[in-house]
């Protein structure tokens, strides 16, 4: 219809200008004539200008239509936009929900083979203990090392069994050490200064209390058993157990956590200090003394002098294992 009037209108006008001209080249007077003629002429220019001007109308309707054409898709594309910003800011968040949460279920399982081992000590529970500390790189390759009560004897754990053909665990060979890592010497023999140890294997299918009675024969064999009522295996399990517990804990507590990691630890002389690859550090504070300040005695006198009594005693104690173990074999400090 608009389109019709846009054509229509204007051929319409010139048709009837082209007419009133005729009239006015025929008419007879002397005012008539220009009178039809002027009308005729208007009638004829009125055609293209409002064709002209319609279409003139039209573009700035199709601009104006264009416009709002434009502006509807950048809202919808604005929406669209916010949409996925809000799904991926929500993805991005439930990524790191589930990421904590399976932190938190981590730290839950590590509890719980604590727990479990504390109640029933058994070689795969100690075997699993073991094997996530290896897996943090919270305890040295060699093996950790616990005291035997009422000794100066060392049991070093390694960190994973020995396997049978089939792969199955076969046994976990621990070993009975000097304090300095050496081979444990008869009491009433020469001191053996070569790195070793006297084995105590605990078989994959023997229980804790069956293991631990196999190592009272090897302790009476070098004469060093403390005797029945001071000889204590499960003491020495307790103190691998909370070494274990300090160790994994220094590498999954959280990083604004004001002590530092540790080193891979090998003992842990007391609840103050552990031994560790690089050193003496404390689990405790941010404290640390390393292999090479282990053998100055001017810093291990400044060391001392900062402490009370039976801390400088403790610190003594750590101090001089840490510094034995690090000699080589024989040497004295």
């Amino acid at each position: 219809m608009r389109r019709a009037r846009t054509w229509g209108i204007p051929l319409l006008t010139i048709a009837l200008g082209a007419c009133l001209i005729v009239i006015g080249a025929s008419a007879e007077g002397d005012y008539a004539p220009s009178v039809w003629l002027d009308l005729g002429a208007a009638l004829a220019l009125f055609g293209p200008l409002y064709w002209v001007q319609s279409m003139l109308e039209r573009g700035l309707r199709e601009v104006s239509r264009q416009e709002r054409s434009t502006r509807s898709s950048v809202e919808q594309l604005s929406h669209e936009l916010e949409a996925i910003r809000q799904q991926t800011t929500a993805s991005l968040e439930d990524l790191r929900n589930l990421t904590l949460e399976n932190v938190r279920r981590r730290h839950r399982t590590d509890e719980d083979a604590f727990r479990r081992f504390e109640e029933a000590p058994t070689f795969q529970r100690v075997v699993e203990l073991l094997g996530r500390a290896q897996e943090l790189g919270a305890v040295s390759e060699r093996g950790v090392r616990v005291r035997l009560p009422a000794t100066s004897l060392r049991l070093r754990f390694p960190l994973s069994p020995a396997r049978r053909d089939d792969g199955r665990p076969a046994a976990l060979e621990v070993g009975i050490e000097e304090e300095d890592g050496t081979l444990p010497n008869d009491a009433n023999g020469s001191r053996i200064a070569l790195r070793g140890q006297r084995p105590v294997p605990w078989p994959a299918d023997t229980g804790a209390d069956r293991w631990a009675a196999s190592v009272a024969p090897q302790l009476q064999r070098l004469n060093r058993y403390p005797g029945d009522d001071e000889f204590d295996p499960a003491g020495a399990l307790e103190q691998l157990t909370r070494l274990l517990r300090v160790a994994i804990e220094a590498r999954t507590r959280p990083s604004s956590a004001a002590v530092p990691r540790l080193s891979p630890v090998i003992e842990m002389p007391s609840d103050d200090w552990v031994i560790t690859e690089d050193g003496l550090q404390s689990p405790l504070s941010d404290e640390s003394f390393t292999v090479k300040e282990l053998f100055h005695e001017a810093t291990e006198e400044a060391a001392l002098a900062r402490r009370p009594g039976d801390r400088a005693a403790r610190l003594a104690e750590a101090w001089r294992v840490a510094r034995g173990l690090f000699l080589p074999p024989g040497a004295r400090p």
